[in-house]
């Protein structure tokens, strides 16, 4: 039996479409495929602030310092990095709608503001779009460390094995099944909405 519907947030409810924007920065900075991503996801800097040490504008300075950049050309860095992702509005609104019979939640690994992000860009509000936001940097523990999976259940009241959760990466699916997690690994392409309503049509 299901009793929680959990999604991840980036990779699944918010997805880069496009890269064609990353791939301009990484020809005009002479970056390897896959550099842009690199240097805004695997510096020190974004590991720390995503368990809540540092404030995501230490993320930014740092790549602000490696290219050598001025003000300027470092906000449209970010525009051109973010300039692909998409929020998936139809899934939205289909976990909006199974608030009267499931909890529903998300449960990310994300950067220092990512809940004012959240709400602010694109209307996802903790109680009113889903039940709860629960985020790594306000929690200090980020996916696949299990005490993450035990406050989730914590948090929405509910056992392990009536949890179905949602990521894209492996290693957090992974992480989930040893405590007896339902899980869809998302991948792209994946008509997620059908699979999470055949998993919920199981019982």
């Amino acid at each position: 039996m299901i009793e929680a519907i959990v999604l991840d947030v980036g990779g699944v409810i918010l997805r880069t479409e496009d890269r064609s924007g990353r791939k301009m920065l990484e020809s005009k900075y002479n970056l390897p495929p896959g550099g842009s991503e690199a240097l805004v996801f695997m510096s020190r800097p974004a590991a720390e602030s995503t368990i809540g040490k540092v404030p995501q504008d230490q993320i930014w300075l740092n790549i602000e310092k490696e290219l050598n950049l001025t003000p300027a050309e470092l906000k449209e860095f970010q525009v051109a990095f973010w300039q692909g992702d998409k929020i998936d509005s139809d899934l939205i609104r289909y976990i909006e709608s199974q608030r009267e019979k499931y909890t529903t939640a998300l449960l990310s690994n994300a950067w220092v503001g990512m809940r004012e992000i959240l709400a602010e860009q694109y209307q996802i509000i903790e109680g009113k779009t889903v039940d709860h936001i629960l985020i790594s940097a306000d929690l200090g523990i980020a996916k696949p460390d299990p005490r993450i999976y035990y406050l989730l259940a914590d948090t929405i009241n509910c056992p392990y094995d009536r949890i179905l959760f949602v990521d894209d990466f492996i290693e957090n699916i992974e992480a989930a099944n040893e405590l007896g997690i339902q899980t869809i690994h998302y991948q792209p392409g994946m008509d997620l909405i059908n699979h999470i309503q055949m998993m919920l049509d199981q019982y």
